[in-house]
């Protein structure tokens, strides 16, 4: 009786369910409610497509790029690369400007048309003599008035710019810097039409170079980038709008400076910006004044290192019509500037540079067209009425497999127009907009055959049954993992002066982590904390695997741990058929006298609680983890333990322990805890459960997402 009264309400629920849900779907095989789905998704599309899909878009766009990347039959641009080796053999970043002159002169005689600087300069040089000495008070008055007749590094550099076709940076800043006699110079402009500056990327002020610099060069540029939300650039301007004057990006400058005209000019209606004119070529642009770029990989012809400049390995003249860009890439200087792009996620900007004006060089730019988005939108109007006509009639194996086949052509198109074009068409609205209609269409059909439904519902139960069993056969296997874990109060031959607690807590029912202490003999106790990557069985049934091995090949006999770790590696390796691997910490340590043996297999290096030090991570030579590198030889380090020494063993699952707020527990606070706690004390409980319950404490109601072992060993001397 209970049972079929539990029955009656799913009885008419699902009899409400098929008169007002499923009856209506099978009028017309279901074509009307898809009909009006086609017409609704259409003018959500038409209104607000524009401002919600263009993040799918990029995606789409992205995976062009990283498909079919932008091929290069020539390099017009060279970039002079203040690189690690340059750094390296002529001293550390920021160099004098006079060596920066000496840099600009090696790179002329290579018959460059113009050079660019893609870096700023805002303040005078501090390596001139006359700064240089000017606090040095032990200096006579006479030697600093003779140092200060002699030109600075940045007069030194100003000649050299005179004299040479090169153009200098800025950097257009969103506030308004502070007013110097440059914020009212920029390079002359002609505007043909419209007003172009109210299209234009709009700053407040910039950050400009010192005067010196900035008179003597042929011309000024600006290195502003306009990345998207994600952080990636995707297209880059040529006019920006600096205090309402129109102003010209890096690569616009640097192709004037090389042709030699004295201006430029900017196209321009109501509708936006068209496009930059240098002399007779037009550069078209977005409306915006922006131009998609079109990434080619990072070759390393490009770029020649500034050493071999100086060292003269480039003959004089070999770099006739080309341009050079002098740029710094060297590991931890500030004007180094890496950025991401469709193509990477790490793309030096001085490559942008260089890759934009090979874009305007070459006529490689991307096109997105204004249309684009009605080709799309009739894209899904055409194939939602194909599908509307024709799934009905058809089995829905064979619906399903025209989808598929729309999908592949669809994007084969697109990318073939894309690839012989470089023109942007996104086929994903007609793909992802057309699976609601599959899926109303097939509901429809699903919903016609009574049969279908009932054997679904049979289906479903069995399932429901089978998750029962699985949880069963679950809960049973964390019973076993945790039971083949060693009760560390009870270890077979433990000196009474030993003591050992450990904790190990899965994330899921069963997990990846482990932990085992054992005595070797009556003289060595071996101890290890182990984590196998991935979670589940798959990881549990290799961790099984591991501990067993480990503990069958320690119980040989003692042999140095180096040698042990070494045959577990071998061993493990041998049987891992899933490309799992595991980090281990293991020692042995010496129950008499308190020499200890680590070793470090891709694991977090135990941490020292010394009765009269604070706590500290040990550094240790570690290797990789096992099954990584089947015959490599793991180092040990040899260490001795003190009398109430404490030794904490943890895995990866308690500094990855997060709280609600997505904050790691991290390092520092288990230094800082195990910091608080006694260590006066005669036991571990208070280290190894004490530990446990603050990260849980921190972790509050978050998920464990990691599973979390720690052990703690306490060493006292014997007594004699």
């Amino acid at each position: 009786m209970e049972h079929l009264t539990k029955t009656k309400p799913f009885k008419k629920s699902s009899a409400w369910l098929t008169s007002r849900v499923f009856i209506p779907l099978t009028v017309n095989q279901g074509r009307p409610i898809a009909i009006a789905l086609l017409l609704l998704l259409s003018t959500a599309f038409a209104i607000f497509g524009a401002g919600y899909w263009h993040h799918v878009n990029n995606l789409v766009f992205d995976s062009y790029q990283r498909l079919l990347p932008r091929t290069v039959s020539r390099l017009p641009v060279v970039i002079i690369d203040i690189d690690d080796a340059s750094l390296a053999a002529l001293g550390r970043w920021p160099w004098p400007r006079s060596r920066l002159a000496k840099l600009t002169e090696a790179t002329q005689r290579l018959g460059v048309k113009a050079i660019g600087f893609d870096l700023i300069m805002p303040e005078p040089d501090n390596y001139s003599l006359d700064l240089f000495f000017r606090d040095r008070h032990d200096v006579s008055s006479f030697v600093q008035e003779e140092l200060a007749k002699l030109p600075s590094n940045d007069e030194i550099l100003a000649k050299i710019l005179r004299r040479t076709p090169s153009v200098i940076a800025r950097a257009a800043l969103i506030e308004k810097g502070q007013e110097s006699d440059t914020d009212h110079r920029q390079t002359p402009v002609m505007v043909v039409g419209d007003s172009p500056i109210p299209f234009a990327t709009s700053y407040k002020g910039h950050l400009a170079n010192i005067p010196l610099l900035e008179n003597a060069a042929f011309g000024c540029g600006y290195l502003n980038d306009t990345r998207d939300e994600d952080g990636v650039i995707r297209s880059m301007p040529l006019v920006i709008s600096v205090n309402k004057q129109l102003a010209p990006s890096f690569p616009i400058e640097l192709l004037r400076t090389a042709v030699g005209a004295k201006w430029y000019a900017v196209h321009a209606s109501k509708n936006g910006i068209k496009g930059v004119q240098l002399g007779d070529s037009f550069i078209p642009t977005d409306p915006d004044g922006r131009i998609r770029v079109y990434f080619s990989p990072a070759y390393e012809d490009r770029r020649i290192s500034a050493l071999s400049v100086f060292n003269g390995d480039t003959p004089a003249g070999s770099l006739s019509n080309h341009l050079a860009i002098i740029g710094i890439t060297g590991v931890g200087t500030m004007e180094a500037d890496v950025k991401s792009t469709p193509i990477t996620s790490r793309m030096d900007g001085v490559e942008i540079q260089a890759q934009i004006v090979e874009n305007i060089l070459d006529n490689s730019r991307l096109i997105r067209p204004k249309y684009a988005v009605w080709v799309e939108l009739g894209t899904f109007l055409l194939v939602g009425i194909v599908f509307i006509i024709l799934l009905p009639r058809l089995h829905p194996g064979y619906g399903v497999a025209a989808f598929l086949l729309s999908t592949l052509v669809l994007f084969s198109i697109a990318i073939s127009i894309f690839a012989s074009t470089k023109t942007l068409y996104d086929p994903s609205f007609p793909i992802f907009g057309n699976i609601f209609i599959l899926i109303v269409l097939l509901v429809a059909g699903f919903s016609a055959s009574n049969r279908r439904r009932r054997e679904l519902d049979a289906a479903l139960e069995a399932e429901r049954f089978e998750r029962v069993r699985l949880s069963g056969e679950l809960g049973a296997a964390r019973e076993i993992q945790l039971d083949m874990v060693p009760d560390p109060a009870n270890i077979q031959g433990l000196p009474s002066h030993i003591q050992i607690d450990a904790i190990l807590d899965p994330a899921y029912e069963v997990g990846g982590d482990f932990y085992d202490a054992f005595m070797i003999d009556d003289r060595h106790l071996f101890f290890s904390v182990g984590d196998v990557s991935g979670k589940g069985v798959d990881a549990a049934l290799f961790m099984a695997l591991c501990k067993t091995l480990c503990k069958s090949i320690a119980m040989r006999g003692y042999i140095p741990l180096n040698d042990l770790i070494g045959l577990v590696n071998w061993e493990v390796s041998q049987e891992d058929q899933s490309m799992l691997f595991v980090t281990m910490i293991a020692g042995i340590v010496d129950v008499v006298n308190g020499e200890l043996q680590l070793c470090q297999a891709g694991h977090d290096a135990p941490i020292l609680l010394r009765q009269n030090d604070s706590a500290e991570q040990l550094s240790l030579e570690g290797g990789p983890p096992l099954c990584v590198m089947e015959n490599y030889e793991y180092q040990v380090a040899n260490m001795k333990l003190q009398s109430g020494d404490i030794l904490v063993l943890i895995s990866d699952g308690i500094t990855e322990a997060q709280n609600p707020e997505k904050d790691l527990y991290g390092s520092m606070k288990i230094i800082d805890y195990l910091n608080s706690v006694d260590k006066e004390s005669h036991y571990v409980d208070p280290v190894c459960r004490g530990l446990y319950e603050n990260v849980k404490q921190f972790a509050k109601e978050a998920s464990q997402s990691d599973d979390i072992t720690i052990m703690a060993l306490k060493f006292d001397a014997p007594a004699t």
